[in-house]
């Protein structure tokens, strides 16, 4: 069907359960998703799980995960996922802040070659809450979270105001963004690199990529939808599970 339907997502997540078979029993070296409906899996019966990233991590025991996009020119990490906007004041704590900067350093540092990662932090309001005058979570969650970050040997700046820091990231003076909330990462990354980002779940005890795209539906089977990111997800996950075998 070209839209949400209930086969669709339970076709989707039979395959999902397929690889995570796969992956369990060392079938396979890593599992590249490709986008799914989450209106799909909620009409299939999934209500628990809202996307690919919450039921590995279940599924896998990972304690803390997170997503990184990876882009030619940009890599981003995101604090907060699958959460609406309005609700990321009661879930925002200076564990969720720390936890996707210390995961991004060690992937960093083990899979992309950095000895010494540098992050730049974003704040969650406008202007990295100025002073504390348009919020308080700069002061409150996110700088304590730095703090905790130096002290665990990682090099990570901020909060700056988001409207500026993934220039200096662009610039170089910076390997990976670590955002508040998922447009504030994602809208960058595909303006910059639609068609070659990747989505890598960190936190995993396994290798999962995926394309940085939802599915498309306005395009379906009209044959004009573009592979790169599709492809460049499964380049990533041969790299990487290479990377494991040296």
């Amino acid at each position: 069907p070209r839209g949400p339907s209930a086969i669709g997502g339970k076709a989707s997540l039979a395959f999902l359960d397929g690889a995570i078979d796969a992956a369990r029993t060392g079938l396979v070296d890593a599992i590249v998703t490709a986008p799914i409906s989450k209106t799909s899996w909620h009409q299939a019966g999934m209500k628990k799980y809202p996307g690919h990233t919450e039921l590995l991590a279940a599924r896998f025991g990972a304690k803390h995960v997170a997503m990184m996009f990876v882009a030619p020119q940009l890599r981003v990490v995101l604090a907060t996922i699958h959460e609406p906007v309005s609700e990321l004041r009661n879930l925002f704590t200076i564990g969720r802040v720390f936890d996707p900067m210390e995961l991004a350093d060690r992937a960093l540092r083990n899979w992309f070659g950095c000895e010494k990662p540098r992050l730049a932090v974003c704040g969650l309001n406008p202007h990295a809450g100025e002073e504390g005058r348009f919020g308080d979570e700069e002061r409150r969650v996110i700088t304590p979270a730095i703090l905790m970050a130096e002290q665990a040997g990682i090099q990570a700046d901020g909060p700056f105001p988001a409207d500026t820091v993934f220039t200096k990231a662009l610039a170089g003076e910076y390997d990976c963004v670590v955002a508040m909330y998922h447009d504030q990462g994602l809208i960058p990354i595909k303006l910059l690199a639609r068609d070659e980002a990747v989505n890598l779940t960190l936190g995993l005890p396994i290798i999962r990529t995926s394309p940085d795209h939802g599915t498309a539906f306005d395009i379906a089977g009209r044959g004009t939808a573009h592979p790169g990111s599709m492809i460049a997800a499964i380049n990533l996950a041969i790299d990487l599970a290479n990377q494991g075998r040296a």
